[in-house]
């Protein structure tokens, strides 16, 4: 019994990871905006039922790339930066050396606005990141809304300027731009912790 779990555990894997780098190899050679699931499926020789088994569509595809990228491993190195007093630099060099080396896909995905887009997930999952960061913050609750706020939008929008500008400015140089812009301000907000 326990063999035959395994083995179908195995297959899950398998399906999903075809499906994924289905997906990928199509966004390499076509626009986002007119891929459909049919062709993700035939890419990855598997079947619409087992595409809907692990997926809604294909928005759900990029956020879960995106989400198993760049936001899990982005909110593992924010805990370090917590409690190892990690430089803020290392971990936004690191986010922003992972979108360069995969830099093909990014700027084909970024390319697609509106509801769905690259820019909506990354939008929602730095908010959601920057939320649980000020959750022991002692701000008004509105005042906490508006600065996730204003630091989500604002490094979502500066990260698809970099990428829609073609990444000319270095990993490097723009974990320094965050550092210099923002992280000051940040600690100063965040020394308000509740008691």
């Amino acid at each position: 019994m326990d063999n035959h779990y395994m083995y179908q555990e195995i297959e899950t894997q398998s399906a999903k990871e075809k499906l994924i780098t289905g997906f990928r190899d199509l966004v390499l050679k076509k626009n986002f905006e007119k891929l459909t699931v049919a062709e993700i499926c035939e890419q990855a020789n598997v079947s619409r039922k087992t595409f809907y088994t692990y997926f809604k569509d294909k928005n759900d595809i990029m956020e879960q790339i995106i989400w198993h990228s760049l936001s899990q491993p982005f909110a593992e190195l924010r805990k370090l930066y917590s409690l190892h007093d990690l430089a803020p630099t290392v971990i936004m060099e690191w986010l922003y050396q992972r979108i360069y080396e995969d830099r093909e896909f990014y700027t084909k995905i970024s390319r697609f606005s509106g509801q769905n887009s690259f820019e909506e997930f990354l939008l929602k999952h730095t908010t959601s990141m920057l939320g649980n960061a000020l959750r022991d913050v002692d701000l008004e609750e509105v005042d906490k809304e508006y600065t996730v706020y204003f630091y989500a939008a604002s490094h979502t929008t500066l990260l698809i300027k970099w990428i829609r500008d073609g990444m000319v400015v270095s990993p490097e140089k723009m974990a320094s731009f965050y550092e210099k812009w923002t992280i000051p301000t940040w600690r100063e907000i965040c020394k308000h912790t509740l008691r």
